[in-house]
């Protein structure tokens, strides 16, 4: 015989915990007639608030019902913040779009920026001032470096940002800062080498990265990069050149996962390097015996490889599960490689 349970026979505790799964308007859009005391109860079971729209339903319906030091979770997809931001003094989750001046964030007024804030994610316009560089970029990284208990860490450009933001300089700290807390760290905006360098050795309990970077034919040396360690890299490169590619891979040790969408630099070397899957296998084994999947999608300049060559180059690739095509997508034809290697 089977046993039901009526909503308003659970006991306080279980619905607190119940209500804890939603988000703020879930909360309001399921529970306001069936609970008739909600926001009492939202207040004094102390029910940690996950706001994720500040549409007109909720300036209408729920703000004015609810404690903004009880949430901890906030996701504004829009312009205007109303409320203000800076009321939001519990937060421990922030995701802002659209925003025009990112360093206002970081003034300390009060109890701003909030204390136990440990994910931020910022889409930034890069203000259109003519005959000016803009490093709004790296300002906005060094500050949110300096936040002591932010573990992750989110950059990227907003849709209607009138110009591109870009990392082009090196971090710079107060003499008294050592290193970042930060443990996953994206950056879809453009990185210089060197300043990936500079994020790297100031980030030395990294456990995620994602950023994408670019290289100049002209320049013979860059700089080493270390993901001493990083256990997951999501990259995106272009203008790649055999060596440095091969580079990521030996100052990784602990890498586990990897996700590389890349260009290549002509040169017949690749040729020899990367079409053979000995010399796939013999990197992992050697540099990064704890690879598990890596994710790759990478293109090279078109160069003639008969039918014949072909074939027997995917044949020795299939123990990689990768896959050589020709690619004419792009304004200028390419030879693709593309595949999951999962290492069992």
């Amino acid at each position: 015989m089977s046993t039901i349970t009526r909503f308003h026979d659970l006991c306080i505790d279980v619905v607190i915990e119940i209500l804890s799964y939603f988000n703020v308007h879930e909360i309001f859009y399921s529970f306001c007639l069936l609970i008739p005391c909600l926001p009492t109860l939202l207040a004094n079971g102390h029910v940690r608030l996950h706001v994720r729209s500040n549409n007109s339903y909720f300036i209408r319906w729920i703000l004015p019902h609810i404690k903004l030091t009880q949430v901890i979770s906030l996701n504004v997809p829009t312009r205007p913040y109303n409320p203000s931001i800076f009321q939001f003094t519990a937060l421990r989750s922030l995701v802002l779009r659209d925003v025009d001046n990112p360093l206002l964030l970081f003034e300390k007024n009060n109890n701003w920026p909030p204390y136990y804030l440990e994910h931020l994610s910022l889409h930034i316009r890069n203000q259109d001032i003519p005959n000016i560089s803009s490093n709004i970029g790296i300002r906005v990284l060094e500050c949110a470096f300096q936040l002591q208990k932010l573990k992750h860490f989110e950059l990227h450009e907003s849709k209607s940002s009138l110009k591109m933001v870009e990392l082009y300089e090196q971090l710079n700290f107060p003499s008294t800062f050592q290193s970042t807390n930060i443990k996953y760290l994206i950056l879809t905006v453009y990185c210089n080498w060197k300043t990936l360098q500079s994020i790297l050795y100031y980030s030395p309990n990294l456990y995620y990265f994602q950023f994408r970077s670019s290289f100049n034919s002209s320049e013979i040396r860059f700089p080493q990069l270390y993901f001493t360690s990083i256990r997951k890299l999501n990259l995106r490169l272009d203008g790649l050149k055999t060596d440095i590619f091969l580079s990521i891979f030996r100052n990784s040790p602990f890498l586990r996962q990897c996700k590389l969408q890349c260009s290549f630099f002509p040169s017949k070397q690749y040729r020899i390097d990367l079409l053979r899957s000995d010399t796939w296998i013999q990197l992992f084994d050697t540099y990064t015996p704890q690879l598990k999947t890596l994710n790759v999608d990478m293109t090279f300049p078109l160069d003639n490889l008969d039918e014949e060559t072909i074939e027997t180059i995917n044949e020795d690739f299939k123990i990689l599960n990768f896959k050589l095509n020709f690619h004419s997508d792009n304004v200028k034809p390419c030879w693709k490689i593309t595949g999951i290697f999962n290492r069992i």
